[in-house]
């Protein structure tokens, strides 16, 4: 009676168009049905959900929808109906079975919405209990809205303290039916009164047990059950039959031998409502908010590892971000610290080198952060990383200091220069083949201010240090070392060349790697001086060769297009203060300017007309290259001046490229961990770099590439799916033939030596690679030292193991180098090759010379110094004022050829010092060795020398002579 019992509840239901007031649910919901009233929504499961287990899967996914769709509060009450006609027309048992089947679906409903709703229990059709209607025929519309029923306060009692509530409120409800009978009865007497008034209260008293059992096995306590909520328990009656004849009518008329009276007009069916509209309405629906949220116990576990996931990931969040904060605040601790090292640098001097040194302090701070602007470390960040705030002041600083340092001096020696061009343009001439080759073979040359190539380039500098619309690295790159160098030069006081050199190269190089930043600083323009100088350069221009001017065009659209190529670029910003680089190479003489433009920009000028637009002399002109021989003979002619440029350009470079000094052997170890690695070593990064920049001119590593691919796919191809011997296959360039059919170019000519270093040998790795598993053998020998605690002694045992040649990884590298990778380089490519490559030796080396010379000091101060001072200090001749006289035998103990002072030098220096006769000097490798005192060299020969007297027959005893000591007199006059 679940459904009459809604629909004739008097609810409104506003989807009801005059027919049936139910929505039938489809999909997963089609054995539901759904009634929307104006004060809430009632859902109506089929019967058979709750006694038929084989329609659980389908109860259950009903469920599921509802979980799905409104998680909070999938439901906000349970109503369970049952028929009192069931429960009086079977026997007890009937109750109890229905009981716990509904007590399991109340559990299902528990487990699965994860909700505790208030359970309301129907006791439906109550219109079968004999007299009902008789008893309630006179009720008017009001009464019959009305509850009747008990609603219990909302808590979750015991089993028996339910019992108890219902049998209280059972109680009550049939003393009000006695009374109400009484009352009724009262209002008709001597009229026919219906029995139905006498006898519903002792009928309705009577189905007490059925609904009590009933009760008592749906909330009955159960250790592996939810506990339902039972709120209350209702009578209801949606439609209303014929009456019902009480059964003890029957009985008593049996029993009695009575004759039953006429049973009167039957009555017809009704469908009043009896006690349901304001059991919904101010019952059932003002409880929604009665609900609530249930947890299962893997749901509990589960929230409580979520709760102590979500601690742990706050906890770590704070730890992480008081960590970053930690080290930002370090961080931006040690900017401060760079910038006031920076000031005291230069606090009271006014030489270049202190200058130099705090730009560089700055520019490695800078390069570090800009690196973290990119990709910073953890550590750092989480969102509170500072380093863009720090670096724009720390660029602020650099670029102020770059200003005074280096553009300032530029711009004054190259306005200079200017005005020299200007004043004497009647000497302008331009530079001619023969000069231009002889003059590229140095690495810097002093600009003429008679060669207008020079002039040009001169004034092209100037332009671009002036606007950034016209920036050329590469051009930059040499022209501001011409103009940069002299200055440098007369004001680098005591600072050596090469460091001078060295700081100035890379403050350059970082410098140009900035030349897109908004911030970098400009230089003004004496802008009389570009009007002379262009009107002078002009008539002198106007007859150099079209296909110079065209060339010219051609470099500066290439520079513009692609990126320059810098030491600090090749090895990253890690690398920079180990391997740094003097020159910068345009963009235009890279492989990739080579083939995406270079290349198809001079066969088009050797086919077609040119229309070029000089910047720096605002000037426009057309060539038509065409008129002056055929396109082979110039494009010929064109590529010519391109690859000697490049040539020059990437000489330059590697010639720029150093290693950093170590300057102890910490830094030492620091270092060659990176020089070291076979894989990412920065030196094998660059010598690759300019191997791969520079091949393309090389018809040797054309016909090797191809032969590795024949050897690599196409024999594979064969063998594998063709199934076919190894043959030859002809190619363009002849693999086999010999190298000298296709003629190398001056590129391939200037750098072969890299591509012999590069390119694997016959069943062996490419010397570089070898190369740089020797530099792993020493730094692993450098850690060794490291990991002894104390290097001196294995520095010492190092040095000399170096010196001899051998088992020193040192010496082994060295002669890997000279006897193997540079054996047949000419001498041009040898001076180029050989000091990067031996670099990191040299200065590993350097960096062992002070340990070990510490353990040199602690070895004469234990063997010589302490026991002088013990026993031969103390004693005439030695101390003027003593009274005790130093033995013969204890001074040969210390001096003399026998002497402790002479064992020193043969057993402590051994092959660190040459001795020829009583006469020593360091012995070196590579330039360096130990340094000896001054006092010690000149000293040396007086005391190794032969002992005379008694002091050299004392000496010869403990040399095993025999001969007895003796004391010689010698009598002097006095002058």
């Amino acid at each position: 009676g679940k459904s009459t019992a809604v629909v004739n509840s008097g609810l409104k239901f506003p989807f009801d168009d005059g027919g049936d007031a139910v929505i039938k649910g489809i999909g997963g919901t089609r054995n539901c049905d759904w009634f929307f009233t104006t004060e809430g929504i009632l859902l109506d499961t089929a019967g058979r959900y709750s006694v038929h287990e084989e329609d659980r899967e389908e109860w259950l996914g009903f469920l599921g929808l509802l979980k799905k769709n409104r998680p909070r509060a999938p439901i906000n009450g349970i109503i369970v109906t049952v028929s009192i006609g069931e429960l009086m027309g079977n026997s007890p048992s009937f109750a109890i079975n229905l009981a716990k089947s509904l007590r399991q679906r109340v559990q299902e409903l528990t487990e699965k919405l994860e909700v505790f709703a208030p359970v309301y229990v129907l006791f439906t059709k109550a219109d079968l209990i004999p007299g009902f209607h008789e008893f309630f025929v006179d009720l008017d519309w009001n009464e019959r809205d009305r509850v009747w029923g008990a609603t219990i306060p909302y808590v979750q009692a015991s089993g028996n303290e339910l019992i108890a509530l219902f049998d209280k409120h059972f109680d009550e409800l049939y003393e009000g039916l006695r009374a109400m009978s009484v009352a009724q009865m009262s209002r008709q007497q001597g009229e026919n009164t219906p029995p139905g008034l006498l006898t519903f209260p002792s009928e309705f008293a009577s189905i007490k047990p059925a609904l009590k059992a009933f009760i008592a096995t749906l909330f009955e306590d159960n250790p592996f059950q939810f506990k339902p909520v039972f709120r209350g328990f209702y009578i209801t009656s949606a439609i209303q039959g014929n009456d019902i004849q009480p059964v003890t009518n029957d009985r008593i008329l049996r029993k009695f031998s009575l004759q039953g009276g006429s049973s009167g007009q039957v009555r017809a069916a009704l469908s009043h409502g009896y006690f349901l509209k304001e059991l919904f309405s101010k019952v059932i629906f003002p409880d929604r908010n009665l609900v609530r949220q249930h947890t299962t116990r893997a749901k509990a576990r589960l929230r409580q590892f979520a709760v102590l996931g979500a601690l742990c990931c706050l906890g770590l969040s704070l730890g992480g971000w008081s960590w970053s904060y930690v080290n930002n605040r370090s961080l931006l601790a040690n900017v401060e610290q760079d910038l006031v090292k920076a000031v005291r640098i230069q606090e009271g001097r006014i030489d270049l080198q202190s200058r130099l040194e705090a730009l560089e302090i700055i520019q490695d701070r800078l390069a570090q952060l800009e690196q973290f602007n990119h990709e910073h470390p953890l550590s750092i960040g989480l969102g509170l990383y500072q380093g863009e705030r720090m670096a724009e002041r720390l660029r602020h600083e650099y670029f102020a200091g770059v200003s005074n340092l280096m553009l300032q001096p530029v711009k004054e020696n190259l306005e200079a220069f200017l005005n020299e061009v200007n004043a004497h343009g009647d000497r302008l001439k331009p530079q001619t083949a023969t000069t231009a080759k002889a003059s590229g073979s140095r690495q810097y040359k002093d600009a003429s201010p008679a060669d207008v190539e020079d002039s040009y380039n001169a004034l092209k500098t100037y332009l671009m240090l002036s606007s950034r619309e016209h920036v050329d690295v590469g051009h930059l790159s040499d022209q501001v070392t011409r103009f940069w160098r002299g200055w440098l030069e007369a004001n680098r006081g005591t600072m050596s060349r090469e460091q001078m050199i060295r700081s100035a190269g890379r403050i350059l190089t970082f410098h140009l790697e900035h030349a897109n930043d908004p911030a970098w600083p400009l230089i003004a323009n004496n802008l009389v001086l570009v009007d002379d100088v262009r009107d002078k350069l002009r008539q002198v221009v106007r007859g150099m060769p079209a296909a110079e001017r065209v060339y010219a065009e051609i470099k500066a659209r290439a520079s513009t297009r692609f990126a320059p190529v810098s030491v600090a670029t090749i090895v990253g910003q890690d690398n920079a203060a180990l391997v740094a680089g003097s020159y910068v190479v345009s963009g235009a003489f890279t492989v990739e300017a080579w083939r995406d433009y270079v290349q198809n920009a001079i066969k088009d000028a050797a086919t077609n007309e040119q229309s070029n637009t000089d910047w720096v002399l605002q000037t426009s002109t057309k060539d038509d290259l065409t008129l002056e021989g055929s396109p082979e003979q110039i494009q010929k002619s064109l590529v010519a001046m391109y690859k000697r440029d490049y040539a020059e350009e990437w000489r330059q470079f590697v010639q720029g490229v150093s290693v950093a000094s170590f300057e102890s052997f910490p830094e030492a170890v620091a270092a060659m961990d990176r020089l070291g690695d076979p894989q990412m070593s920065p030196v094998g990064t660059v010598i690759k770099v300019v191997f791969d920049q520079t091949a393309w001119d090389n018809p040797a590593m054309a016909n090797l590439g191809l032969e590795r691919v024949q050897k690599g796919f196409i024999e594979w191809f064969k063998r594998s799916v063709l199934q076919m011997a190894p043959s030859r296959v002809q190619v363009d360039v002849n693999v086999s033939g010999k190298q000298h059919e296709i003629p190398m170019g001056p590129i391939g000519k200037e750098f072969a030596g890299f591509g012999r270093l590069v390119m694997p040998r016959d069943k062996a790795d490419p010397l570089v690679d070898t190369y740089l598993k020797q530099l792993s053998k020493v730094r692993t020998r450098l850690n060794q030292l490291k990991n002894q605690g104390d290097p001196g002694p294995g520095s010492l045992k190092l040095m000399r193991e170096t010196i001899d040649g051998n088992g020193s990884e040192l010496a082994e590298t060295l002669r890997f180098v000279d006897e193997q990778m540079l054996t047949g380089l000419p001498d041009n490519q040898r001076a180029v090759l050989r000091p990067l490559l031996v670099r990191p030796l040299l200065q590993s080396y350097a960096s062992i010379i002070r340990p070990a010379s510490e353990e040199l000091n602690k070895t004469w101060e234990a063997q010589v110094y302490e026991p002088f001072n013990r026993k031969l200090a103390i004693k005439y001749p030695f101390a003027a004022k003593s009274n005790i006289e130093a033995s013969p035998t204890e001074i040969g103990q210390m001096f003399g050829p026998e002497g402790a002072i002479s064992k020193y030098v043969e057993s402590a220096m051994g092959p660190l010092v040459v001795r020829r006769g009583n006469t020593i000097t360091p012995r070196t490798w590579g330039d360096l060795g130990i340094t000896l005192q001054a006092e010690f060299m000149n000293d040396f020969a007086r005391w190794v020398s032969p002992l005379e007297g008694g002091a050299a027959g004392a000496a010869g005893g403990n040399a095993g002579s025999g001969s007895e000591a003796q004391t010689a007199f010698m009598l002097r006059p006095q002058a």
